[in-house]
């Protein structure tokens, strides 16, 4: 097989699985990604379940291993270590709160990071924990700036393997070698690359790894998972604790604190079954493809379009250099004004984009088609065209500007 999917596996597997593809250019995955008709089916038979008790023979149970053991190939990291929580501001809570952090500790993090990611750490400064700002060069978080920030009092580096604002993408590999070398534990949110980029949490070296399940897992809201390293576990806490944290479960009634050995001892009481589902189902469809064919397919449309913004009237807003290139790009026509104007001119002609802090967002997912980066290329020229602007009316946005929302310190243009 190719690098990319063959045109008529492409074809099948939208028209089998994605038929919103049939009318939308679909670009917004980094937002929320539309479930595989596999994982709607399954859905429906679980809320017959829900229904209908008498239906139910453990499959919530298979099914919830199921996704345990797909996110943990995923992830390169065994299925005992993962846990199944409802969202990453959650994951990050246990992680932060379970952590015998001291006043004057430091927790190290990129500016502009996504909310879930900061502020559990945010809320460790009433136990007198400091938070490190790491400010970024332009669009782009540099590993130098992160080692810089990190001193003796330096805890926990916490970091997006894939930033939501315009898909800068880490250098996991060094970056964890860099945390080893210094004795600081390393939590990466893979919210917006599982599922559709490679991620190793065996090779980063990374204690903690977690996301969300509405995005490129294509699953739904509710359902994340975390993976805790073993020597992590020595030192975070359950903080949550109900009875799937301990080996007596629910049956017993001596209350003793017998943590699992593994992850489950973060799952705290009844988990959300039906969100797992949705994870296994979604997850069996990516396994089938293959992570590599997924992420350079993906990689092939996100391609198309940046060669086609080239010619246009726009500035891109995304480290192009291909170690820090992702699945996803951003660009601004200039000042916010226009780029909410053309998210929705483009919304309107069913071509999906996102609008955040940088500009337009484009997300392209494995079943994305070349099609569709075709179509967004043609609304941007017809909405140029239709407003008269050309290159030179342009002039870049600044990005070092934090905007209201964001999440950092404010830096000056």
């Amino acid at each position: 097989m190719s690098d990319t999917m063959e045109p008529q596996l492409l074809a099948g597997l939208r028209a089998g699985e994605f038929p919103v593809s049939q009318r939308l250019a679909y670009l917004d995955h980094a937002a929320v990604s539309p479930m595989p008709v596999r994982t709607a089916n399954l859905m429906a038979q679980r809320i017959a379940a829900l229904q209908d008790p008498s239906l139910e023979h453990h499959d919530r149970e298979r099914l919830f291993e199921e996704a345990q053991g797909r996110v943990g190939r995923l992830m390169n990291a065994p299925a005992a270590q993962i846990a199944l929580l409802t969202n990453l501001g959650e994951a990050m809570a246990i992680v932060a709160n379970g952590l015998p952090l001291q006043p004057g500790d430091e927790v190290v993090i990129p500016e502009k990071e996504f909310s879930s990611l900061v502020y559990s750490w945010m809320l460790q400064e009433r136990r007198g924990v400091r938070i490190v700002w790491v400010p970024k060069d332009g669009p782009s978080t540099q590993l130098a700036r992160i080692e810089a920030a990190i001193a003796p009092k330096t805890r926990v580096v916490a970091v997006s393997h894939v930033e939501f604002l315009n898909g800068f993408r880490h250098d996991m590999v060094k970056l964890g070698a860099l945390c080893r070398a210094r004795g600081v534990l390393l939590v990466a949110d893979v919210t917006q690359s599982l599922g559709v980029l490679p991620v190793d949490a065996a090779a980063w070296g990374a204690d903690v790894v977690a996301t969300h399940g509405y995005k490129w897992l294509m699953a739904m809201h509710g359902i994340a998972a975390m993976y805790v390293s073993e020597k992590a576990m020595e030192q975070i806490q359950p903080t949550v604790p109900g009875r799937s944290s301990v080996l007596g479960g629910f049956a017993s009634l001596d209350f003793a604190l017998d943590w699992h050995p593994d992850a489950r001892r973060y799952q705290s009481g009844g988990p959300n079954w039906t969100g797992a589902a949705a994870v296994a189902g979604s997850l069996s469809l990516t396994e089938e493809i293959g992570i590599e064919i997924a992420s350079k397919q993906a990689m092939s449309v996100s391609e198309r379009v940046l060669e086609g913004l080239g010619q246009l009237p726009v500035t891109v807003v995304t480290d192009r250099r291909p170690e820090h290139r992702s699945s996803i790009l951003t660009f601004t026509f200039g000042n916010p004004e226009h780029d909410a104007e053309f998210a929705r001119y483009a919304k309107e002609r069913d071509v999906w984009v996102g609008l955040r802090h940088m500009g337009i967002r484009v997300a392209a997912h494995y079943w994305n088609s070349a099609a569709d980066a075709d179509r967004l290329i043609e609304a941007i020229e017809e909405f140029t065209t239709l407003h008269r602007f050309s290159v030179t009316s342009l002039s870049a946005p600044c990005v070092g500007q934090v905007h209201r929302g964001d999440i950092g310190p404010r830096s000056s243009c």
